[in-house]
């Protein structure tokens, strides 16, 4: 089996984690970890205002290798980590091709009305851009009360 696993924040991250662990998957299970920086206004550095894609970039590398110990330590699984910069869903799409996956896993924020107008849903843009299965993972509700 082989899955890439969309990564968002330490939210998604548990939730990810959680459904891994409760699939109990084989240790001989592929499991790539990605998380996508979108590219914007504060691709550039700007001396006296914060680095917030650095910053972006550490919180995130510390949340994959938390996982990445995580599967290690539960499920003796050797997962992969990457930190890229592109539109979220052709990234994830690319990773899935690349690995050949089985499955993505993406945790959604289950956005709802005009939250949902506004920003879209990454998790359909991802399910029509991959191509394998895409396993869409709810969050617990008071995680999504926080995020919105």
């Amino acid at each position: 089996m082989k899955l890439v696993v969309a990564i968002d924040g330490e939210q998604c991250a548990k939730t990810a984690l959680a459904y891994i662990l409760k699939q109990n998957y084989a240790s001989d299970t592929q499991i790539h970890l990605v998380h996508v920086i979108v590219p914007g206004f504060a691709d550039s550095p700007v001396e006296g205002i914060p680095d917030v894609v650095a910053e972006e970039k550490n919180e995130e590398a510390s949340v994959l290798a938390h996982i990445q110990r995580m599967l290690k330590e539960s499920l003796n699984i050797d997962a992969t980590t990457d930190i890229v910069t592109g539109e979220t869903a052709e990234v994830i799409a690319q990773a899935c091709k690349h690995l050949n996956a089985d499955e993505a896993l993406v945790p959604s924020h289950a956005r709802h009305g005009f939250s949902r107008l506004w920003f879209g849903s990454m998790a359909d843009e991802i399910v029509d851009a991959a191509p394998c299965t895409v396993v869409v993972l709810k969050m617990p509700q008071e995680q999504t009360l926080n995020q919105r």
